[in-house]
């Protein structure tokens, strides 16, 4: 689901945003900080019994009042400022969060948020689960993560894929992200054994193969992108990499070239590009040995290049 305040006639935008979108969607009384326009575009995936929501807006203050409690929600929240500061009163603790933090609250306990204009992240999962991965459940009472924390940003990391991914309406798959982010927050808020155990065979081994894949994805163009580039991307040593993905029947090298023969195969086959030489096709997918890539695209698909071109255009 989509929300976009500019979607709203501008004279009456602030009224029915705050009414239909704050107090009965996220049961949250919101008011800008600031007197100019209200800016908020956000998407939001709903994942069984959790949700998480990607988004931009202005500076909010966001009160949850024990009026709004009384929807009975009890889901923990865990907002992350991914541009932007943010202060919080919950609780009866104070606290501010720069970017990359991560403030973990509980739904049924009053608080209030003071955000500048920026980028979020919010996480909406349910507290008996989650609670009972942790070694101290009181954490979820209010607690502040820092940026620093790599199983934090392995949980960003993953949450933002999900918003990378086709859409879709598979309950299946919606319950696998929910229990890979269970997972994650978990290892970020302080799991106990069994869980760390669990997760590390779970959303924390879904979370890295995701982000190789989407490391893969952005960097396989160029020609010297390799195992060197994920790894310092992703803070992850070599052999762990090698390691995750032989469980998986494959290798960095393999999937390089898998995406690179892939890219030149959709530009092969895309109209717009159908007076564009081969062999520039070739070059700008990573590759920068044309015989090379010929074999290679022979043995993959078992017909030429030109051979693809002539087929895509019914020749």
């Amino acid at each position: 689901m989509r929300f976009s305040a500019a979607a709203l006639p501008e004279a009456d935008r602030l009224a029915i945003w705050r009414e239909e979108f704050g107090r009965k969607f996220v049961h949250l009384d919101i008011a800008p900080l600031q007197d100019d326009p209200l800016r908020y575009d956000a998407s939001f995936q709903l994942l069984d019994t959790a949700s998480a929501g990607l988004g931009t807006m202005s500076a909010v203050r966001c009160e949850r009042s024990r009026r709004m409690i009384a929807d009975c929600n009890d889901d923990i929240l865990m907002l992350v400022p991914l541009t932007g500061r943010l202060q919080v009163d919950q609780a009866g603790q104070e606290a501010t969060l720069g970017p990359g933090d991560a403030l973990v609250r509980r739904s049924d306990d009053p608080g209030c948020t003071w955000s500048e204009a920026g980028h979020f992240l919010t996480l909406s999962l349910p507290q008996a689960v989650l609670g009972a991965k942790l070694a101290d459940a009181d954490r979820l009472r209010m607690t502040v993560l820092p940026g620093g924390s790599g199983a934090l940003q392995l949980l960003v990391g993953y949450a933002r894929l999900l918003f990378e991914a086709p859409g879709g309406a598979d309950p299946a798959l919606g319950r696998l992200a929910r229990d890979h982010l269970l997972d994650l927050a978990a290892m970020a808020i302080g799991a106990n054994r069994d869980a760390w155990v669990l997760a590390l065979e779970g959303g924390a081994r879904t979370a890295h193969l995701a982000a190789i894949d989407a490391s893969i994805a952005r960097g396989h163009r160029d020609p010297g992108f390799g195992m060197a580039q994920v790894s310092r991307a992703l803070g992850l040593s070599p052999g762990h990499i090698r390691k995750l993905l032989a469980a998986r029947g494959a290798s960095l090298s393999d999937l390089v070239m898998a995406a690179r023969l892939a890219s030149v195969r959709a530009d092969l086959t895309d109209p717009r590009r159908a007076g564009v030489p081969v062999s520039q096709l070739a070059c700008a997918a990573g590759f920068n040995d044309i015989s090379y890539f010929n074999r290679a695209f022979r043995r993959r698909y078992d017909c030429t290049p030109t051979d693809m071109r002539a087929r895509s255009r019914g020749a």
